[in-house]
């Protein structure tokens, strides 16, 4: 199975946040029913559940179970199980950085941890100090900044993180007078035309 880009995997999750998705825990992409809504039992999904209905939900790491799957790879769906199994690098963060120096390259998993719970949330690094996230029950999918509390990072199997983003700059494209005689030239030569004009 060949690896999945870390641009296709972020531009999946693009995809969520921009259709507005929302959390659920245990979910992993469906559409959130009226029926699910009415028998749920966990406090968080029967307090803020109800605005998600009708709307494409996930948790934490159900997110990147699907964004997997719309690629034809395979993540697991837990974010303790994802640190510790199916990373091929990790480490620690402090302050949105690795604590190796080395830089953090987007597409890479960031997760926050704490002794109880271990690795209990995890969202995908874009580049530019963000990260998507699904949040919570009361957020859905949101973006937040690198430096917000996460702990660790992990480059995940089956994601190539060896391709390099094109940054080319677009030049802005200039009028034939320009290319001739620079903007000067430009606005002297729209004035001649002006001036030139034959009365109506």
């Amino acid at each position: 199975m060949p690896n999945i880009s870390s641009s296709e995997l972020i531009a999946q999750f693009q995809t969520a946040l921009r259709e507005g998705w929302g959390y659920i825990y245990g979910a992993s992409g469906e559409i959130w029913t009226q029926a699910q809504q009415n028998a749920a039992s966990r406090e968080q999904t029967k307090k803020y559940g109800q605005k998600w209905v009708g709307h494409r939900v996930t948790d934490c790491s159900g997110l990147f179970a699907w964004a997997f799957r719309q690629l034809g790879g395979y993540c697991y769906h837990g974010s303790n199980t994802m640190f510790c199994r199916y990373s091929n690098a990790s480490g620690s963060m402090s302050a949105g950085k690795r604590t190796d120096g080395e830089p953090l390259k987007p597409g890479t998993a960031v997760y926050k941890f704490n002794a109880s719970e271990g690795y209990h949330h995890v969202g995908l690094y874009i580049g530019e100090g963000a990260v998507i996230e699904a949040k919570g029950t009361a957020y859905g999918v949101v973006t937040s900044k690198i430096g917000s509390g996460w702990t660790h990072w992990g480059e995940l199997k089956g994601v190539d993180y060896a391709e390099k983003a094109c940054k080319e700059k677009v030049k802005p494209q200039m009028g034939l007078a320009a290319r001739k005689f620079g903007r000067r030239g430009e606005k002297k030569r729209a004035a001649q035309i002006s001036h030139h004009k034959v009365p109506a």
